[in-house]
Formats: C-alpha cells, sequence, structure tokens
C-alpha cells in the first residue's frame, strides 16, 4: 500500500471514529438525536472526506 493511500486512511478513519463517538453521544441524550446532532455529525464526516483527501493531496504533491 502506497504511503499516500495509508495516511490519507489513517485520517478518515480518526474522522470516523469521532463520528461514531459523537453519534453514540448523541443518542444517550434524554432527547434523543435533534437536528443539530444530525447536522454536526454529518460536518464531522465531511471534514473527514476533506482532511483524508487533503493528506493525499499533499503527499502526492511532495513526491518526487
Amino acid at each position: 500500500m502506497s504511503p499516500m493511500l495509508k495516511w490519507a486512511l489513517i485520517v478518515f478513519v480518526v474522522g470516523m471514529g469521532f463520528t461514531f463517538w459523537d453519534y453514540t453521544m448523541a443518542s444517550k441524550k434524554k432527547e434523543g438525536i435533534t437536528k443539530g446532532d444530525k447536522e454536526r455529525i454529518w460536518g464531522i464526516f465531511w471534514f473527514s472526506f476533506v482532511a483524508a483527501a487533503a493528506v493525499a493531496g499533499l503527499i502526492w504533491l511532495a513526491e518526487d
């Protein structure tokens, strides 16, 4: 596996871990998952995706 894909996958998996953790904490609340919680969870998901793409792009640009 290339280092670019490895690091992009690591960043994405960490982001998905935060997404899962946030979903779990939101579902344990008394009122359950609210619209604001859903928006925050989707935001974390997309941030993870963009961050992984940025890491892959930076490594791709830095390779000789």
